[in-house]
Parts: C-alpha cells; sequence; structure tokens
C-alpha cells in the first residue's frame, strides 16, 4: 500500500469532512483541492462571512456548504457535533488553536474521544510502502501505559489502510536493555505484550532497537540481532515527543519523502495541517484521514 494505492480506495466517493475555521489562506485551499479532486464533501465552519472572502480571494468557484458560528469555541463545537451526528467522517484543523479545537474533541459529555490518549501519526511512503512513525506532536515523555495505548492504535490504522500483517519497532538508543534507559524498559514489555498477542495476532512488536536496525536488516545482522521486525518495520515507535518530531522532520525535509500525518484515538480522525507545509503533504494527510475514517 502507498499513496496511489490510497486513492484508489477512496475512489470515486465524495467523503465529508468538517473543516474549522478555515479563515485563512492555507486550509481554504488545501479544502478546495481536495474537493476538486473528487474524493471529499467539505463542510466549513466558523465564521460565515470571513470564510467567504477567503473563497473569493483563494478558491473562486468553490461552493462548499458553510455552518456559521460566532467564535472558535462553538466552531470546534460544530464540528465534533457533525461527526457525532455521522455528517463527517474526519476533522481538519483551519485557523483555530490546536488546544480549543482538542478541548472540544476530549470533552466527557460532548467530544470524540475513543482511546485514552491522542497522538500524532505521520504516515510516509518508503520503499514503495507506507510506514508510520509516532508519537512526534502530542504527548512529550509518554508512559508505558500511554505506548501501549499509542502501539494499539496505530496498528488499527496500519490495518485500516492496508497492512495485514503490522510490524513495529520500539525505538531507542542502543539494542540491548538497560535499566538506565527507561525506553529499554518500556520497549522490552511492549515487546513482550506483542510476543503474547496482545496487540492482536497480526502484530509483531520488538524491542528495543535502534533506528538503523528497525530499517535495515543488514545492519541488525552485523549487531547478531534476527526476529521478524528487524530491517522490515512498519511502524517506528519513538521514545519520546523531541526523537519522533525530529526524526519526522528529517523523513521530509532531507529525505523529500512524500508524507502526511494526522491525529488518532478519536472517533475519526483529526489534520492538524502547519503552515510550512506543501500542498502535496495538506493532501496526502487529508486522504489518509479519509481512508481511515472510512
Amino acid at each position: 500500500m502507498n499513496f496511489a494505492d490510497i486513492d484508489k480506495l477512496l475512489g470515486t466517493e465524495r467523503i465529508p469532512m468538517a473543516v474549522c475555521m478555515p479563515e485563512e489562506e492555507d486550509s481554504i485551499i488545501a479544502a478546495y483541492e481536495a474537493s476538486n479532486r473528487g474524493f471529499v464533501e467539505c463542510i466549513l465552519v466558523g465564521n460565515a462571512n470571513v470564510i467567504h472572502s477567503y473563497i473569493e480571494k483563494y478558491a473562486p468557484g468553490f461552493n462548499p456548504e458553510i455552518i456559521h458560528a460566532d467564535t472558535p469555541e462553538m466552531a470546534a463545537f460544530k464540528c465534533v457535533e457533525l461527526v457525532r451526528n455521522g455528517r463527517a467522517s474526519a476533522v481538519m484543523k483551519g485557523n483555530i488553536s490546536t488546544p480549543i479545537l482538542l478541548k472540544a474533541v476530549l470533552n466527557s459529555e460532548t467530544g470524540i474521544k475513543k482511546s485514552n490518549v491522542l497522538c500524532h501519526v505521520l504516515v510516509y511512503e518508503w520503499d514503495n510502502s507506507l510506514k508510520f512513525l509516532t508519537d512526534g506532536g502530542m504527548i512529550p515523555h509518554p508512559t508505558l501505559e500511554e505506548k501501549i495505548e499509542i502501539v494499539s492504535n496505530t496498528v488499527a490504522l496500519a490495518h485500516k489502510l492496508g497492512l495485514d500483517v503490522v510490524r513495529v519497532a520500539a525505538l531507542s538508543s542502543v539494542e540491548k536493555i538497560n535499566p538506565k534507559i527507561k525506553s529499554t524498559l518500556d520497549a522490552a514489555i511492549l515487546s513482550k505484550m506483542g510476543e503474547r498477542g496482545q496487540f492482536g495476532k497480526n502484530c509483531l512488536v520488538e524491542g528495543p532497537l535502534a533506528l538503523d536496525n528497525a530499517i535495515s536488516e543488514e545492519s541488525a545482522h552485523h549487531k547478531g540481532i534476527y526476529n521478524e521486525v528487524v530491517g522490515k518495520a512498519d511502524v517506528l515507535l519513538a521514545p519520546d515527543i523531541d526523537t519522533g518530531n525530529i526524526l519526522g522532520k528529517s523523513i521530509l525535509y532531507y529525505g523529500n519523502t512524500p508524507t502526511g500525518g494526522m491525529i488518532i484515538g478519536a472517533k475519526v480522525p483529526v489534520i492538524m495541517l502547519s503552515r510550512s507545509d506543501t500542498i502535496d503533504v495538506r493532501l496526502n494527510s487529508i486522504k489518509i484521514a479519509l481512508a481511515a475514517g472510512k
């Protein structure tokens, strides 16, 4: 499965997506381009007058449904409500602060939280296959319990996007368990849980693994490491947000690799675009979120 296959998976069906406060150039253009490609039906939520002005300037001819909201809090609430009512299969962040949007998502009474943990997943194409890196955007120092949720959520996403068997590498700086390095202890426990089928029978987890062992079978074999994950990891589990964020940006900028990203753990994917994202990254993010939300 690669990004071209995601296009085929989406087909010609238009999947509804709520866009929260697309009151700036980038989110309007992303919604417009995605709509033009034929795979999304956008519902824009925010100040109707402001949205219309941006459509006139940056997306003439774009005629989406617009739901007026006077405040960011109301826009976030209405986007989440669209999900609860079955009218949206994904949510995309526009010109709204992340905490306000996530507060609506996580609201215990009116929100759409599904898992105990929300995490960011970077999806990238390498060797003609989709790979997954998590978490580089939500949890600074995930506990073991949070890592269990992150693995479970990401494995479910990988299955949804076409992977039959998901191979997870729990990353650390070393391959041997060291009581002084917490990430190695967490990785060892996750590996044992995977061995006992606690992430499902079609999931293999190994760790601790350094990055080279996770992506290079030759490197792993040089170090005497032999298993079904080394050199073939589908999911890279970062030990902390710094590692995940830096590795993700290295993949994007140094590798010039096709990527997309989203927040998972809610009832539908939440797309958090960055101002620095290219149009390809924006469209890839929308496509994988819609495919995951189908």
